[in-house]
């Protein structure tokens, strides 16, 4: 019995010896494949050698001031940029450092110090050059470390690259535009890809008033003083899009689509234009119209109670004496109706007044205008041969 216990102690006694030697081997952070590899860059610079590695004492800590990542912001395309990250030790034991990998667009600045004692600090640089055609970019290295909490730390730079094409204004509202003579609106197109220059392909996408819609494209010079923000743009142009006379009246709406000469690399661009045609004819109203889009709001109606809203439509210039006005089409024609009175002349002016409703007790409907397709619609007639015909949309839903 004695000589069991004898023999437990023993082993109680080694494993305690044991395990405080695991305990100090963690903490000085100092693993067996750090004393036992033949070189480590402290020892290439020649800062400390093995045996002064070995018999360092403490805990080292490393710290980024100022955290480890750090974005540049929008960068535009072939410009290079670096940050200088601080790398501290803050622990009591010698902090060693070693460059481990980096994401291959990303180059990484020498180490100042590859051994850190305590309190002192060393800068790593990082250099992003903006090539890609991509908007957004993150790049990152990593270095090792004997900390044994830390072992790996990632220093990451991102940000934002400027388009290879600039459009600018990047939407078009053009208001309102006469039917009766040409309207031309610009925008332009900054390129800064090496070796692009040609846009082509331009088209308006509405094809009920593509025949009406001419495009033309010029390049132009970079002024800085014109313009300050591109001034490192390789290549300016500038598009003139312009609306012929015999546009339908009412609201208006299409994008020009383009090609540049890096074909699917780059894709199809595009800009829409939203405004609304105007002539001898013109909607107003309360707040239910919308008159650049000509849409009439009617919101949610219980069919038990039905909903009614009045506009005018008003005729002018030297054709309004005569002018026919009547109801064409309604779209549900079972939950909503139209009807034009009377018209009251004020001067050289007509003012037909348009009453659309909801009768009572109509059928659920479900128009809720989140699209283009989802508005009911009143078409009026008329006797002119510039708008025959004027559509206005409706934003409604019956429920019962």
């Amino acid at each position: 019995m004695l000589r069991i216990l004898l023999t437990a102690c023993i082993a109680a006694v080694a494993g305690l010896g044991l395990g405080r030697l695991q305990s100090s081997m963690a903490t000085s952070g100092y693993t067996e494949q750090l004393s036992g590899s033949p070189t480590t860059l402290t020892e290439q610079r020649g800062e400390m050698t093995k045996e002064e590695i070995l018999a360092s004492k403490g805990t080292p800590k490393a710290e980024v001031v100022g955290g480890t990542s750090f974005n540049f912001g929008t960068m535009q395309h072939g410009e290079s940029r670096s940050h200088e990250f601080t790398l501290r030790n803050i622990g009591d034991g010698p902090l060693h450092l070693n460059m481990g990998g980096s994401t291959c667009k990303c180059t990484v600045g020498d180490l100042d110090a590859s051994v850190l004692q305590p309190g002192e600090e060393t800068l790593v640089k990082l250099t992003w050059k903006a090539q890609s055609i991509m908007p957004d970019f993150g790049q990152s290295a990593t270095l090792h470390t004997n900390d044994p909490n830390q072992t790996e730390i990632k220093l990451v730079v991102k940000g934002k690259i400027s388009s290879s094409f600039v459009i600018e204004p990047s939407e078009i509202s053009l208001n309102s535009i006469p039917d009766n003579e040409p309207t031309t609106r610009t925008f332009n197109v900054f390129t800064y890809l090496p070796g692009s220059k040609e846009l082509k392909d331009f088209m308006w996408t509405d094809t009920k008033t593509s025949g009406l819609v001419k495009i033309e494209s010029q390049v132009v010079d970079i002024d800085e003083a014109r313009f300050p923000q591109h001034k490192t743009a390789l290549v300016a142009h500038e598009v003139s899009v312009t609306f012929l006379p015999g546009l339908r009246f009412g609201p208006i709406s299409g994008r020009v689509q383009f090609l540049t000469d890096q074909e699917e690399d780059i894709g199809t661009l595009e800009i829409p234009f939203t405004g609304r045609v105007t002539g001898e004819f013109t909607l107003i109203g309360g707040a239910s119209l919308d008159v650049a889009r000509s849409r009439v709001t009617l919101g949610n109606v219980k069919s038990s109670e039905g909903a009614t809203v009045g506009i005018q439509l008003v005729v002018q210039g030297a054709n309004s004496e005569g002018t026919e006005v009547s109801v064409g089409e309604v779209i549900p024609a079972n939950s909503l109706t139209a009807s034009v009175g009377e018209p009251k002349i004020r001067g050289a002016r007509q003012f037909f007044p348009i009453t659309i409703e909801v009768p009572k007790g109509a059928p659920p409907a479900n128009y809720p205008g989140t699209t283009s397709g989802s508005f009911a619609k009143v078409v009026l007639k008329t006797n002119h041969d510039s708008s025959p015909e004027i559509p206005i949309y409706v934003q409604v839903i019956v429920s019962e």
